[in-house]
């Protein structure tokens, strides 16, 4: 083979491999090509670097605290309303920027692995025994086109062989976004936006509540409160939590 076809060769493969590399889907978290056949709108990369948090968290309301403390000072001093709040890690790094694309990039098809955060976070720090998943209601003007959590939550029941409940809490009237409110705004925000919006016998029933984000945890709070007046036994679940 003379030079020129060996370098005429060469060019080809290369050519070949840039073609290749540009019709390969790639993660639309860091871009890199998606070349594992299990590999699905994000990276396996991506996916290994979001795990259950093995922080140390309070007992019943989930907040990051040091080592050696079991409940935090808010919780000694006013309980919260549900039995105890979960989140599956904190809100930074590759699990927000997977939320982010998920709830405002509208990438409906991360919700099955999103899903699949709430099953670990059961499997592995609760008992079973559950009647039913409540999401966080959002505003009426909102309940249309792609709702994350509703969605998320459908899948979870479904997973779990138990009812969804997606319209069993109503936000009642339009609030702010809790994002960019002062955490003394944040308490007073949600002041009596929610109601039950179904006649239901919750009484004795084991409720999953399920939210995506949350910081002070004043909205969980709130929707908890109105389950428990109902007489349901509520557990939190969120994926992610803000640092305070």
């Amino acid at each position: 083979m003379t030079i020129k076809e060996k370098v005429g060769r060469g060019c080809s493969a290369i050519v070949q491999m840039i073609g290749v590399s540009l019709f390969l889907p790639r993660c639309r978290n860091c871009g890199q090509d998606l070349v594992e056949p299990e590999e699905k709108i994000i990276c396996s990369d991506c996916r290994q670097k979001i795990c259950l948090t093995t922080e140390n968290q309070c007992r019943t309301c989930g907040k990051f605290l040091p080592d050696g403390i079991e409940i935090c000072g808010s919780c000694l001093l006013q309980p919260p309303p549900f039995l105890r709040h979960i989140s599956y890690a904190a809100y930074e790094d590759t699990l927000r920027e997977i939320i982010i694309l998920y709830k405002y990039g509208e990438v409906e098809a991360l919700k099955t692995f999103l899903a699949s955060l709430y099953m670990e976070i059961l499997q592995k720090k609760l008992p079973a025994g559950f009647h039913a998943v409540v999401p966080v209601p959002v505003d009426r003007e909102r309940r249309h086109g792609f709702m994350p959590v509703w969605t998320m939550g459908r899948i979870l029941a479904r997973e779990l062989k138990i009812e969804f409940l997606p319209n069993l809490l109503q936000k009642k009237k339009s609030t702010p976004p809790q994002v960019g409110l002062s955490q003394a705004q944040r308490k007073t925000n949600l002041n009596g936006a929610f109601t039950l919006a179904e006649k239901q016998k919750l009484a004795g029933k084991k409720i999953l509540l399920i939210d995506d984000v949350t910081t002070t945890g004043t909205t969980i709070k709130k929707c908890a409160a109105v389950l428990i007046k109902s007489g349901a036994r509520v557990t939190a679940l969120t994926l992610a939590q803000s640092r305070l």
